[in-house]
């Protein structure tokens, strides 16, 4: 089922998760700062378990659309859902979280963009909270201890509008930039995280209506980001079975908008890549099958990728959904990182991820992305840059990529 909010609306789906319940208390309400920032609303200010505090912002400037997404989609994290006031927020919000540190360090701001179907706690302060492990240190506590003042953004939709995506992190750096006097900050992006990060430095957006990078970056690092896309929905289309149901856990697209389950056709278009409700997927969708083929043995692997009736499925093909998300990795080819932004890409070459039954192995991959496409640089590169862009290969999947004491030390060795 598929819900669409207004600005301001409640989303309709209140459900909780059972782990996420056991795993996190909600928070209590703040007072609310009294700051403002030109087109940007403070709604809320909560405390946080984790953060020293979190800010529910509005941004009242740009014209995002109404977005449309899932139940199974919805925030499941009681404080996420606590400062959002909402598990469906609308598209023109976001959660700006204050490192506990942030006023008593005095070193540089980081600033981290979290991936897909994600938040900022789990991903940056509790990366090991799904795995029954709440206490297991990430980016968060790395980065403070070694002096510096951290803030992250957590984005409304879980697979929302990339182009939305770096506008609330235009919106996040510019907030973080005010709350310290910070002249510019570090970007530290996770997964899609850090296509948004490269995004809003790149001044890809979709037009003047939206920011265009201000010179407030010193430093990009990227974390399995697929800078070449992937189309890992494509190639297995086995997950379909997985994906038609309406389930937290089953938080992904369906390659097939139609299918045979128990006998029976079932339209499954609102869980599929073609349909609104996952706007970045589409948006990623890059066609690998002339590097990395795929298995004549999957069902239906044909039409799955070229579009058409199979035995068990119906699909609009791979190049029908790549079109739907405005071909966002080619058009993005054509917009470098500033040559003044020191740059660093992290790719994992482990493909194996604890507790995914089957992950990406048809190539070199971190379990998810192709290893190529996570290093993938030349469409960084401008030709005034004179520092080359630094690519790091490290033995860590899609997950652990952004938490492994490996990766800790490496990122903040890296901050210059």
């Amino acid at each position: 089922m598929s819900s669409k909010t207004e600005a301001g609306q409640p989303g309709a789906f209140v459900q909780l998760s059972a782990a996420a319940k056991a795993a996190v208390s909600a928070p209590v309400p703040a007072p609310e700062d009294t700051r403002a920032t030109a087109g940007l609303r403070l709604i809320r200010t909560v405390r946080s378990a984790c953060w020293g505090k979190i800010e529910y912002y509005q941004d009242t400037a740009r014209p995002f659309a109404v977005e449309s997404v899932l139940n199974k989609s919805r925030h499941e994290t009681p404080e996420i859902i606590a400062a959002f006031g909402s598990n469906l927020p609308p598209a023109s919000t976001f959660l700006l979280h204050y490192g506990p540190k942030w006023q008593t360090n005095k070193g540089k701001v980081a600033v981290l963009v979290h991936g897909a179907s994600d938040n900022a706690n789990r991903a940056w302060a509790t990366p090991e909270i799904l795995m029954g492990k709440p206490g297991t240190p990430g980016m968060l506590q790395a980065l403070e201890a070694k002096g510096y003042r951290v803030f992250a953004v957590t984005f409304p939709h879980k697979h929302g509008n990339l182009f939305y995506e770096s506008q609330y992190l235009a919106d996040s750096i510019e907030l973080a930039r005010q709350a310290t006097g910070a002249a510019k900050v570090i970007l530290i992006g996770h997964s899609a995280g850090g296509l948004a990060a490269r995004a809003y430095v790149s001044s890809f957006r979709m037009n003047a209506a939206w920011t265009a990078y201000r010179g407030d970056v010193e430093q990009l690092i990227t974390l399995a980001a697929p800078h070449r896309g992937q189309d890992f929905s494509f190639r297995h289309p086995e997950f379909n079975y997985y994906f038609m149901s309406d389930e937290l856990a089953a938080n992904a697209p369906m390659s097939w908008d139609k299918i045979l389950a128990y006998g029976v056709w079932k339209d499954t278009l609102e869980f599929s890549i073609y349909s609104d409700n996952f706007p970045m997927q589409q948006q990623v969708l890059y066609d690998w099958t002339g590097k990395y083929p795929v298995k004549t043995t999957s069902p239906d692997y044909y039409t799955t990728l070229h579009g058409g009736q199979g035995l068990m499925s119906h699909s609009l093909g791979i190049n029908s959904a790549i079109m739907k998300g405005g071909n966002f990795i080619n058009a993005f080819k054509a917009y470098p990182v500033p040559a003044d932004i020191p740059v660093a890409v992290i790719a994992g070459n482990n493909n194996k991820i604890e507790n995914v039954p089957q992950s990406e192995t048809d190539g070199p991959s971190d379990g998810l992305v192709f290893l190529e496409s996570a290093s993938y640089i030349n469409d960084m590169i401008s030709p005034a840059r004179t520092e080359p862009i630094q690519k790091i290969i490290v033995h860590e999947n899609h997950v652990t990529i952004a938490y492994s004491p490996v990766i800790l030390k490496l990122v903040t060795g890296l901050i210059k």
